[in-house]
């Protein structure tokens, strides 16, 4: 992609969970792009390095182990795993951030994002939990953790839309990480994904928040159906909340 600022040596969309809302601790959950070998501390977030990672990748992204491994215990957790997106159904999935996320919260990748809540609530902290651009696995989860809180649609909405205005570095790390041969001649795969993909729009998030509501129960009664328990939510609280 022509145009990219020249990558950071440091996370480019990375921040603490408390920023998103009052009444939440800091330095307990904190949400990121990927990080890479050689980045420098990211600002804003201490203590640093965090003592638990939890890496919503799938395999084929990934390409060498986290680049925390060395300071912090890594906790694979494909959020895609067996979700079953190849060929046409990976196609249709990239075909907007709607139908990317409706894939998202229902089947094995919803249980996922349960678990997601699981490890905040009770690994060891300050957990750090993040994909490829911090945007869509990790937005989500986000969006999940707050309305577990009982925080409003709003604060939901604002905390994913934060992340547009850092998609410019996200996607010059992502490029910088990608194999040679995939870049050479100024060629990149993300040409062929769609605008919508690379960018955070509230209409994507509020589509996931639909849909929760509109579940029997609302998103605590979709939680609760895709493999979470009230023991969890009261350790997410006494966790989180201040």
């Amino acid at each position: 992609m022509n145009g990219l600022p020249e990558a950071a040596p440091h996370l480019a969309n990375a921040r603490d969970l408390a920023d998103a809302a009052p009444g939440l601790r800091h330095g307990v959950a904190f949400r990121s792009d990927a990080p890479q070998e050689g980045d420098e501390p990211p600002a804003g977030l201490s203590p640093w390095p965090p003592a638990t990672v939890l890496d919503l990748r799938g395999a084929d992204e990934k390409g060498r182990p986290n680049s925390l491994a060395a300071t912090s215990r890594i906790v694979d957790l494909d959020i895609f795993a067996d979700a079953n997106l190849a060929g046409e159904a990976a196609q249709a999935s990239l075909s907007s951030l709607g139908a990317l996320y409706a894939t998202m919260i229902q089947g094995v990748p919803a249980r996922g994002l349960t678990r997601v809540v699981a490890e905040v609530a009770r690994d060891e902290s300050p957990v750090l939990y993040h994909c490829s651009a911090g945007k869509d696995r990790t937005g989500v989860s986000s969006a999940l953790i707050l309305r577990l809180l009982g925080y409003d649609r709003d604060v939901v909405v604002a905390d994913y839309t934060a992340t547009a205005a850092n998609m410019m570095g996200v996607i010059a790390r992502i490029v910088r990480g990608l194999p040679e041969a995939l870049t050479a001649a100024g060629g990149s795969p993300l040409a062929a994904v769609p605008r919508e993909i690379l960018d955070a729009p509230a209409s994507a998030i509020e589509s996931v928040l639909d849909a929760w509501d509109e579940h029997e129960g609302g998103t605590l009664g979709w939680y609760l159906a895709n493999g979470g328990d009230e023991q969890t939510l009261v350790a997410l609280r006494e966790r989180l909340v201040a």
